[in-house]
């Protein structure tokens, strides 16, 4: 029996009208599933509050540029940006505190999600969680990208840096669960979807202690989004 057919059978007899829940990407047999949320970063001295969120006016744009050029933030430099936790972004800006955070808060240069530091910390995670374990992968629309003659939907004991290869040529948009053989935990990705861990129960204090980014337990009805 191939190690992949519960999850192949898990999602091919999805169905729904609303995707919005975890249950719809981590099989059920992971019973805790966590929102993996990227690091979010915070320009210190941001004038958020003479930044206008509209450009209706020509004052409002000449005020925006102002300010972009005074923080040099048109190239999204990382350095520019300290990196804060979702408690105190929340605190912050005055809005409830939750994996829904980062949507709450107002759209301008002054934050941003730190890409680089969220990818090098998710490495080092798998890494630590996965010690003395055969990681696998399904890629269960695979499908779908068959010009990319060299896209399997199956990888057994996968290393972790052909793991990354594959997700960063796609922007982690590909529909994917990376899972230890003893099932014990799942990491997956979706279009439509943040990344998501999900795990056995008894996993749940290992995960918390080695993963490095910021993970949100969700509810099998619980919205994602």
């Amino acid at each position: 029996m191939s190690i992949f057919n519960d999850l192949i059978q898990f999602y091919n007899n999805r169905n729904s009208e609303n995707w919005n829940f975890a249950k719809h990407y981590v099989p059920e047999f992971f019973e805790s599933k966590f929102i993996v949320h990227w690091d979010y970063g915070i320009i210190e001295n941001f004038p958020f509050d003479k930044y206008p969120l509209k450009t209706e006016t020509l004052e409002e744009i000449n005020t925006r540029v102002k300010i972009e050029q005074e923080f040099n933030v048109l190239l999204k430099d990382e350095k520019l940006y300290k990196k804060i936790s979702i408690t105190d972004l929340a605190n912050i800006f005055n809005v409830p505190f939750s994996h829904k955070t980062t949507n709450l808060i107002p759209e301008t240069p002054g934050t941003s999600f730190l890409d680089n530091l969220s990818l090098s910390k998710l490495k080092e995670s798998l890494k630590r969680l996965s010690e003395n374990s055969q990681l696998n992968l399904l890629i269960y629309d695979s499908e779908d990208y068959n010009y990319h003659t060299d896209l399997k939907k199956e990888y057994i004991n996968i290393e972790l840096e052909k793991y990354f290869e594959l997700q960063e040529m796609f922007g982690f948009q590909l529909e994917t669960c990376l899972f230890t053989e003893n099932m014990e935990w799942c990491l997956t990705t979706a279009e439509e979807a943040p990344m998501l861990l999900g795990c056995k129960n008894e996993m749940e204090s290992e995960i918390k202690q080695k993963m490095n980014l910021e993970l949100f337990k969700v509810g099998n009805e619980q919205e994602m989004y």
